[in-house]
């Protein structure tokens, strides 16, 4: 990072347990603070984040808030906070429980299958049949299956890691944990 960039900036060394936005559906746990030339105060939150501005902040929760299980782990995990949250209901929602619009498979050179005449191959994540294409530029070629959307034949994500380490088995796409969930 550039030092000029920190010029007039003051470090917070305490800040409050609890941050928000309006916008925010819970909680979060603040992991650093920097006030700006101005009176301008960012927190930079422990689920990657971060708060400025019009922000709300409590050192106790009102009863029956939702707190981020992200930022409360972490934070206990690192010490911030000795104790953990007895008590209060944690929230961590990942992001893809559903499917993205463009199937694993796409582009990808080890998800499909090649048929007769070499210009079309079926996605093992998703069982429809689409273009192969050559892909990639001169300095990293491969022939793959052109990017598509999820086929009804869809792999049932791992509980884990959901789409996002499928690998070709016996002619099938799962989980690279060698987790098989049934198709739903």
């Amino acid at each position: 990072m550039d030092d000029r960039f920190l010029v007039g900036a003051e470090a917070l060394e305490v800040g409050p347990r609890f941050v928000r936005t309006a916008g925010m559906s819970r909680w979060h746990r603040p992991r650093s603070g920097v006030r700006w030339p101005g009176g301008r105060t960012v927190y930079q939150l422990w689920c990657v984040g971060h708060v400025q501005g019009d922000f709300l902040y409590v050192d106790t929760l009102p009863a029956g808030d939702v707190v981020c299980g992200m930022c409360d782990g972490k934070s206990v995990g690192a010490g911030q906070e000795t104790d953990g949250p007895p008590g209060r209901e944690l929230l961590f929602q990942p992001r893809d429980l559903t499917p993205r619009k463009n199937c694993p498979g796409s582009r990808s050179d080890g998800l499909f299958e090649e048929l007769p005449g070499g210009r079309t191959g079926r996605c093992l994540a998703c069982s429809d049949v689409h273009p192969c294409r050559a892909m990639g530029g001169p300095y990293n070629p491969r022939w793959a299956i052109v990017q598509h959307p999820p086929g009804p034949g869809l792999v049932a994500p791992c509980p884990f890691h959901r789409w996002r380490r499928l690998v070709a088995r016996d002619g099938r796409a799962i989980c690279s944990c060698g987790r098989e969930e049934p198709r739903p």
